[in-house]
């Protein structure tokens, strides 16, 4: 993993959040997956990693050798560690699973650290076993006709639109697009936010808390991280 998604990891999807609303790049309303997606299976700690890309079905079957070989090159080819994402283009998403126990085991294998889909896992016992994370619409107990339709396109999860390459991160409160060319920036300004937010929690904690005071307290707070970004250009 590269230094600068390494440090990614040391914060939480919502402070780092909060540090992209900072810089002003994109609507507080975009960026994330919402309660369409479950956190299924957890990590050591937050799941950082840059997107893989695919769709699929699995209610028809249908040949996807050269596709699923296509994906497991693009995964190996990835310097840093990958998050599939994996959009079930079926009418009602989830009927079978792409993934479970082999595929996890392949895919942990190729440099892959999750999974991010709104359709269905199985096998989820042996993904903690195997320490890999995954997001998705809920569980299956078969893979029915799961198959691969595009690898490594534009998709659209959840509301989330992710490209092939995107920073994905990710922890029990969801999934969290990371602008490209702000990951070197971000810890500094998700320095600020932690620090001002304790400066809070300290005063509410103090003989000096005063209801009149939270507002500009809270203020505060969102001053420091709007200066942190100026600062990070």
């Amino acid at each position: 993993m590269s230094e600068a998604l390494a440090r990614l990891a040391g914060y939480d999807s919502p402070t780092l959040s909060n540090a992209i609303e900072a810089f002003g790049v994109r609507g507080f309303e975009v960026g994330f997956c919402g309660h369409g997606l479950t956190h299924l299976v957890g990590g050591a700690g937050p799941l950082v990693g840059r997107a893989v890309t695919a769709t699929m079905g699995s209610r028809e079957k249908h040949p996807d050798a050269q596709q699923r070989a296509a994906l497991y090159e693009a995964v190996a080819a990835m310097d840093d560690p990958v998050v599939l994402v994996i959009v079930d283009e079926d009418e009602r998403p989830g009927h079978g699973a792409f993934l479970g126990e082999m595929q996890a085991t392949l895919f942990r294998q190729l440099g892959a650290v999750g999974i991010a889909t709104n359709g269905a896992v199985r096998d989820l016992e042996q993904l903690r076993g195997l320490g890999f994370v995954a997001y998705g619409g809920g569980a299956a107990v078969s893979h029915a006709y799961a198959h691969l339709h595009a690898i490594n396109v534009p998709v659209v999860l959840d509301h989330m639109q992710v490209a092939p390459g995107d920073v994905l991160h990710g922890d029990e409160h969801g999934l969290l697009a990371v602008p490209s060319d702000l990951v070197d920036r971000l810890p500094a300004v998700a320095d600020a936010i932690v620090a001002a937010e304790r400066d809070v929690l300290r005063w509410v904690a103090s003989p000096g808390f005063a209801t009149d005071e939270i507002l500009e307290r809270l203020a505060a707070v969102r001053s420091a991280a709007a200066e942190a970004a100026k600062r990070e250009g």
